[in-house]
């Protein structure tokens, strides 16, 4: 059975083909079951279900696997064939056709062939962007049927408004969490764990601060308050997280119906917590788990409990984690993949109704000047209510988010107000179109400093 056939099983199985279409699967990538694929595309334009029955009414000849592979793992597999295929293809095509006549257009079309498989596989390479043009705009029809369809382009956060603004947790892209001691820090970026492992992605989470149990009551408190899982479960509430603490206070029965579920999920959740407190995880370190394990994402929390990969015995705190920083940057970058990382806040810390900023990172700068995105925390207690209020964004302006907030039972609920005309430009150029605009755009801003 090919590579193609698991390919498009485990699409069918995710009721979506927004996976591959993020890391630049098409129709050229399939020779054997193309017309399986663009059904799965036309499925997803029209907004229509997709799933094994329908499939199979629409190809009853097909012969249907069990996929026990991860649908990104298969993909790409897919893709290196793909490109083996394309160069051993053109290279006997070269070797059967070549005469001393030829040999210039020859040499011209394998390098045509070369370029386009380095720029796919190839961890750099050069992007003439006056041209390319037929793929760029694949991307882009790729990216809107996603949109169209109410998914996220990167990995769901959980949380709606960030996912409209940011798009999800986006390959390549830094994302910097600030906040106070117990200002929910690693509960929202829990919270971006559990969401990415219900979007069936595999997440790493590097916590030097907490351990197993803590870290496993948290994410079965998140995972059980969401709706779709307690449909799924017939469950009517979620697990507490202080009564798994405790050991007492659920029903046993019902709590491993739940994680029997989880196994059975396609996404993982990967913990690395600190045995001993002297011997430090290091950047270096989390980058071979990231080999090691196939990472999607990964989340370091919080980074000053790490150390620089550098040895140094003298080393002042800010230069320890600006080399930190650096590296954890060069991560992302080399492997795609988004990462998520927290610093404290410092004391001083401006309203003390509202999240910190981006000129609030304790000891070092480093992170917000290399981070793509700079949010900070803030939990009011009194209230049941969480603020995340972005400060630095390199693709949109500054907003903030209020979340009905109850931890013990999981409920991160946004009730932001939405930004109705984000993506929308103004195409009337009209004075009254461009006041119109900026009114709105007044209003908003507004808003996210109240």
């Amino acid at each position: 059975m090919s590579v193609e056939a698991f390919c498009i099983a485990a699409l069918v199985k995710e009721g979506s083909p927004k996976k591959a279409f993020q890391v630049s699967i098409n129709k050229e990538d399939f020779t054997v079951y193309e017309e399986e694929w663009e059904w799965l595309v036309r499925q997803a334009e029209r907004s229509r279900t997709i799933n094994r029955r329908r499939f199979q009414l629409a190809f009853p000849d097909f012969e249907w696997v069990t996929v026990d592979e991860r649908t990104v793992d298969l993909l790409e597999e897919l893709k290196n064939e793909s490109g083996y295929m394309q160069l051993a293809s053109a290279i006997e095509q070269v070797g059967d056709e070549l005469t001393p006549d030829n040999f210039v257009d020859k040499a011209d079309f394998l390098r045509e062939v070369l370029a386009d498989v380095l720029r796919v596989h190839s961890p750099a390479s050069d992007v003439l962007l006056s041209g390319g043009v037929k793929a760029y705009l694949q991307r882009m029809k790729d990216r809107t049927i996603i949109r169209e369809n109410g998914e996220t382009i990167g990995i769901p956060t959980g949380i709606k408004t960030l996912d409209d603004y940011w798009g999800g947790l986006q390959g390549g892209r830094v994302y910097c969490a600030l906040g106070r001691p117990g200002d929910a820090k690693s509960m929202t970026l829990a919270k971006f764990l559990t969401s990415g492992f219900l979007d069936g992605q595999r997440g790493g989470m590097f916590s030097p601060e907490m351990n197993e149990d803590e870290h496993r009551a948290r994410v079965a408190t998140l995972i059980s308050a969401d709706k779709r899982v307690q449909e799924e479960l017939g469950l009517s509430k979620a697990f507490r997280n202080r009564a798994l603490m405790d050991g007492s206070g659920y029903n046993y029965k019902t709590f491993k119906r739940f994680q029997e579920w989880i196994e059975e999920q396609q996404g993982e959740m990967i913990l690395f917590t600190q045995k001993f407190r002297m011997q430090k995880m290091t950047p270096s370190f989390i980058e071979s788990r990231m080999d090691d394990l196939g990472l999607d994402f990964v989340i370091v929390d919080p980074i000053y409990k790490l150390k620089s990969s550098t040895k140094s015995r003298f080393q002042a705190g800010w230069e320890r984690i600006g080399q930190i920083v650096d590296e954890l940057c060069d991560i992302a970058e080399m492997h795609d993949i988004p990462l998520v990382m927290s610093n404290q806040a410092h004391r001083q810390t401006g309203n003390k109704g509202d999240a910190p900023g981006k000129d609030q990172s304790f000891n070092s700068d480093a992170p917000v000047q290399e981070a793509d995105y700079v949010f900070g925390v803030k939990h009011i207690v009194e209230e049941r209510k969480l603020i995340i209020r972005c400060t630095k964004s390199r693709w949109s302006e500054e907003f903030r988010v209020d979340l009905r907030f109850v931890p013990n039972i999981g409920i991160m609920e946004d009730v932001s107000h939405k930004k109705k005309n984000f993506y929308n430009g103004h195409e009337d150029g009209s004075s009254e179109a461009v006041k119109e605009a900026v009114e709105e755009i007044e209003r908003d801003t507004s808003y996210s400093k109240r």
